[in-house]
Formats: structure tokens, sequence, C-alpha cells
């Protein structure tokens, strides 16, 4: 007979028992940590839920305090968008570990989108733009992580826990291991904003471009509270302190902010910005060559567009390159935008355009009037 594996010591199992099923009223015997079950007499599947909430667990740590300032040194010296000499010249203030509370989430979204999906098609040398009714079922699955408790100062809202050992929670052993935090959210908080922003992805994935109507429900879902490991690495540089936050369990950089490097900002906001303007004008190259028709307002269109695109990523190099903030518990607000909010994205990408091709059709008509 093989010996199961266990990853906690073994302990008698706890049977509760006077449960009745409600659907055929039989009568269950329920062992302890059970989430969910099938009836043993009509097959219902039923779920669990105490008194005390959510199950929690942990994740234990495997990273070493000395081993988490190695990867910060090491990430300090990556990339030449930090400050020259930022591994040299910093000094460690402190190391601690915390135990973040997650809410992990796992959940299949099933539902339905109705609208129109954009298409073009070529009449008589023209393109057009036309819309078709479209509805798209959409069933997706689900496993994300929310913070349980304010992380602002440490800017990870998210943990990766696939591949992770979870154990059950021994609040003493964690509170003698390190800082734990408190919960601080509610489960049905975290149930609606799951919930949202589930359905979020799932109507991106639909690529319906005019939404008139959308449904969905969450099933299968399953949520309890995770405590992750997270080592926070404080150092000085030029007498000013940054923090960098270390995954105690893979040791990958959850979130790290640096000094930039002026000269790096310097530069990209110089080369975006000159780049994007040299885009942005080259319908007066086209003028001053004599070109007109409708490879020349194309080519018009496509410099304008490559043009503005320039102009916004220079500007954002050097205005927000001051500071740098990478990692892999980083979440951008972009991921979890709505079709409108990025319509409206869109439409402001697309106005611009259109207020430049206007400018560009004023010059063009200015430089022709001066060959003349």
């Amino acid at each position: 007979m093989d010996t199961p594996v266990t990853t906690a010591p073994v302990k008698k199992e706890k049977v509760i028992k006077g449960i009745t099923c409600p659907a055929c009223n039989g009568e269950l015997d329920l062992k302890e940590g059970m989430k969910t079950f099938n009836c043993k007499y009509c097959g219902t599947l039923l779920a669990v839920k105490g008194e005390s909430g959510p199950a929690k667990y942990f994740v234990p740590k495997t990273v070493k305090k000395d081993d988490a300032v190695n990867r910060t040194f090491a990430w300090l010296e990556k990339g030449i968008s930090k400050a020259k000499g930022l591994k040299a010249n910093s000094k460690i203030d402190e190391a601690f570990l915390v135990y973040i509370p997650y809410w992990r989430v796992r959940a299949d979204v099933v539902g339905w989108v109705f609208g129109q999906e954009r298409k073009t098609r070529t009449v008589n040398n023209r393109t057009e733009v036309y819309y078709v009714d479209v509805e798209r079922k959409i069933q997706q699955s689900f496993d994300r992580t929310f913070p349980a408790c304010d992380v602002a100062e440490l800017g990870v809202k998210q943990v990766n826990l696939t591949g992770d050992e979870l154990l059950p929670v021994d609040f003493e052993s964690l509170q003698q291991d390190g800082m734990m935090f408190n919960i601080v959210s509610s489960e049905k908080e975290v149930s609606e904003f799951a919930k949202g922003d589930f359905a979020s992805y799932a109507r991106a994935s639909a690529n319906v471009d005019r939404v008139t109507f959308e449904h969905y429900d969450l099933v299968r879902d399953d949520l309890n509270i995770v405590y992750y490991p997270l080592w926070v690495v404080r150092y000085v540089f030029q007498n000013r302190t940054y923090q960098a936050v270390v995954d105690g369990q893979d040791g990958t950089i959850c979130y790290g902010k640096a000094p930039g490097n002026n000269l790096f900002r310097a530069v990209m906001g110089i080369l975006g910005v000159g780049a994007g303007m040299y885009l942005a004008t080259l319908f007066g190259a086209f003028s001053i060559a004599g070109e007109s028709g409708k490879g020349a307002l194309a080519a018009y269109v496509v410099a304008l567009v490559l043009g503005i695109f320039n102009i916004k990523w220079g500007y954002k190099k050097f205005r927000y390159g001051g500071e740098i903030e990478e990692g892999t518990g980083i979440v951008e607000e972009r991921e979890v935008k709505n079709v409108k909010s990025s319509s409206n994205e869109g439409m402001a990408i697309v106005k611009d355009v259109a207020a430049s091709v206007a400018i560009g059709s004023v010059m063009d008509a200015v430089f022709r009037q001066m060959r003349r």
C-alpha cells in the first residue's frame, strides 16, 4: 500500500455529523477542511462555508534575507535607464520579511456579448468602413490575485501562485517569521470587483467594437486568502531612500523603484519628439515635390500618425523617466480598462489625427500657392 504524500503534519481527520443535503434531505458526514463535495445519495454538488469565512493558506518562503539583498543589487545594475553608478553607490538601509494577504479568485466567466464589429471594404478604389451585427459567446477561466490590504507603499498588486505550495495558515509561526498585514477588504467587495475585472477581460476578447447588450455570470467560483512572503529591501542613494520588493518564493523583483538616468531620459525625449516632429511635417516635403492625389494623402496620414505616437512616446520618457518602476507585481491601468474607456481613447487619437490632417491640408494649399 502506497503512503500518501502530505505537506503538513498528519492529524486525525475530524468528521462533522448531522448535516443534511438541501436537495434530498439525506444525512451527510463531512470531513473537516472540505470545500466542495457531492451528496452520496443524489449526487448534488455542494459547497461548504464555515463561520470563519474563506479558507486561509500561506506560501512558505524559500529565499533568505542575504539572497534577497543580492537580488536587489543585481536588479540595480540592469538597464541603462537607471542612474549611473546606482549599484556601486547604494547602501542597504534595512531588509525585512512581510506576509501580505491576497485574495485568490478562481472562476469561469460565461455569457454573451451582442453588438457590431468594424470591417472595411474597397469599392471603386475607395476604402469604406462598415459594421456587421455579431453575437459572441464568452467562456473563459480566470485565476487572479487581488490584495486584501493596502499595498500602496509596497506597490505589489498581484502575485503569481502558479506551482506554489499552499499550506494551511499557522498564524503563530508566521508572526514569528515576519510581519503580517491584516485583511481590510471583505469577501463581497472582492467578489464584485473580480466579477467586473473578469468581465472586462472577457469583453475585450470578444472583439466587439460597438456593444449593445452583454451579460456575464461567474460559475464554479472559488475564493480564498493566501498570505504571500515578500522581502522589503530599502536602500539609500544620494541621500534619498528607495525600496525594492523581492518575491520570497522565487526571488524575482515584484516591485522596484530606482532613480532614473537623466542623460538617458533627455536623449530619449529629444529623439522621440524630434523624430515625431519630422514625421508630422513630411507633408511639406510632399508639397514642395509637387506630389498630389490619393497616394500623397495616404502618405500624409501615415506620417502624421507615426509622428504623433513618437512625440507622445518621447514626452513620456522624459516626463516620467526621473524614477524607474519595474516588477512582476505591477498592474498597469490599461489592463483593466473597459471597452468604453478604450473607445474614448481611440476617439481622442482619431481627433488628433483628423486635426493634424486638416492642418496638413491647409499647409499643402499654402505651399502650392507659393509655387505659383
